[in-house]
């Protein structure tokens, strides 16, 4: 018999081998047993985590011949074709190959046709969220008045590019990933079941890569047996992963938080001869202060999570940092992950990022005023000087900008209109708020009953006080709104890196071989 992939094999078969997604499955259960079963339901969630697999299980439990209470007993005529994917009356779809209008007319016609051997005529459309928009319309008038033997599952990765009017039509059910400690638990149950000998630290990496995706992890054991020879072993787990490449930005790393300008000036040199890709390194930076935060607050790093070699790593490290410092790396690499993205000289971006990064004690300003100092340490988020200039926003900006952001997550609206003002004054009694007069469009938007309400009510939760809101159109004023501000340190930006440019030595070098001149620098943003 042909060999059986891990991901395969262990795929569930019953509500009772599902892992992971308890509310789901008991939920599911109860509709079963109580006879409660929808006409359309919505399975939403990361891949591999069992949305297609649970979908199957619902359909041979409502259509099972001999069904062991809710689950279906696998062994009936109805549950081997549908395990099989042979089965005449349970259809599945791919939404990703099938996504045009005339597919799913052909489906409207299909419906109505009785079950040939089922209870019920069950549509599994996978990846749902693929389909155009005159598929979802045509979809819709099917869902809206479904015949009595018809069931739809559609499970999506993509929840929000599902029209509101098919979400209305069905039931949601959201599965999460895997949590750690159960896929570490359940990976060494498969491993001891297979007579495979595997080490934790193996499984922590491979863990860890799979995202919680169960599927995935699976696909890694059986990947790195394959290369192994039957085993699975740290060693060729992180090589077959890549993993090698983790040694040099632990030393990058260090050099960052240890403030080494002059061994980080050579390990960054040696990165780029490498040509590791910039965005991967910012990102394991980034997996580290994770890490290195999370020790911070719970005083332990997670064994199941990490191989013994990286907490060994991580201890030493997490000494020369403390919780400010990381917050500041934190914000540092997240603003260079988004110039990557934007910009196309990604070496300079890059090894200005670093620069930065390394430099980060200079970066951050300690000249706090007594006024604004606990909000900027109640807020971390204020450690994110965004440049390293006399052009950078003051205390009061800072504020200001997290007001704003925290308006945002309200409505985005009033905090983009409300960010072409400044604070005039700001106390325990009262807020002031001004817009200079060329500002009128957006003081008078503000000054609407529903935006000042919302205004008010995130002010008293930010400050917690019962402060009272002004707001002023200045006449005359020439002071700036903070989006300006931002604009301006954003010109700033470019002109600095053009400076960056006109300096580098290798620039420079090709200049003087070539006997040329520098005449002008453009900074590109890449089109999305």
């Amino acid at each position: 018999m042909a060999y059986l992939a891990l991901a395969r094999k262990y795929r569930p078969q019953n509500f009772d081998e599902i892992v992971g997604q308890g509310f789901v499955v008991e939920t599911l259960r109860n509709a079963i047993e109580l006879g409660r079963i929808s006409h359309a339901y919505l399975f939403t969630g990361p891949r591999g985590v069992g949305k297609t697999s649970t979908a199957r299980i619902f359909a041979k439990a409502v259509n099972c011949l001999s069904p062991r209470g809710v689950n279906p007993c696998n062994g009936c005529e109805i549950c081997e074709e549908i395990t099989d994917g042979t089965s005449m009356d349970v259809i599945e779809i791919d939404g990703a190959s099938n996504r045009g209008i005339d597919e799913i007319r052909q489906l409207r016609e299909t419906v109505r046709f009785i079950p040939a051997k089922c209870n019920y005529k069950i549509y599994i459309i996978d990846e749902v969220h693929m389909l155009t928009e005159p598929a979802f319309n045509a979809l819709l008038k099917t869902l809206e008045e479904p015949p009595e033997h018809v069931i739809f599952i559609m499970a999506t990765t993509d929840a929000h590019r599902i029209p509101p009017t098919i979400l209305s039509r069905c039931q949601r059910y959201d599965f999460k990933k895997i949590s750690p400690d159960f896929m570490f638990g359940y990976l060494k149950e498969v491993l001891k079941n297979e007579g495979i000998d595997f080490d934790d630290d193996a499984l922590s990496v491979i863990m860890r890569n799979s995202e919680g995706c169960m599927r995935d992890s699976l696909s890694l054991v059986d990947q790195v047996v394959a290369y192994s020879n039957g085993s699975v072993n740290i060693k060729d787990t992180a090589y077959l992963l890549g993993l090698s490449d983790h040694d040099m930005i632990n030393e990058l790393f260090d050099f960052v938080v240890s403030e080494d300008i002059g061994k980080l000036a050579s390990k960054v040199e040696e990165i780029n001869l490498k040509g590791l890709d910039y965005a991967f390194v910012v990102k394991t930076m980034l997996e580290y202060l994770k890490h290195i935060l999370f020790a911070k607050a719970t005083g332990s790093f997670s064994e199941k999570e990490l191989t013994a070699d990286e907490i060994s790593y991580f201890k030493n490290v997490s000494g020369k940092i403390d919780e400010n410092k990381a917050f500041a790396l934190f914000q540092v690499f997240q603003k260079l992950l988004q110039d990557l993205k934007f910009y196309d000289l990604q070496q300079y971006v890059f090894e200005f990022g670093m620069y930065k990064a390394a430099n980060i004690s200079r970066v951050i300003r300690s000249d706090v005023s007594p006024a604004s100092s606990s909000y900027l340490e109640e807020h971390r988020g204020a450690e994110n000087t965004k440049l390293t200039s006399e052009k950078d926003l003051n205390d009061n900006d800072k504020i200001w900008q997290l007001l704003l952001d925290k308006l945002a997550e309200k409505n985005p609206a009033t905090s983009a209109n409300l960010s072409h003002g400044y604070i005039i004054s700001s106390d325990a009694n009262e807020m002031k708020i001004g817009f200079a007069e060329e500002k009128k469009f957006h003081y008078d938007i503000i000054n609407k009953k529903e935006h000042l309400a919302l205004l008010k009510s995130v002010m008293k939760s930010f400050f917690d006080d019962e402060r009272k809101l002004s707001v002023i159109l200045e006449k005359g004023s020439k002071k700036k709104g903070l989006a300006q501000k931002k604009k301006e340190i954003e010109t700033y930006y470019e002109k600095k890196m053009k400076d960056e440019v006109k300096k580098n030595e290798i620039v420079n070098k090709i200049m003087n071989d070539l006997n040329g001149e520098i005449i002008d620098v453009h900074v590109y943003k890449k089109s999305k």
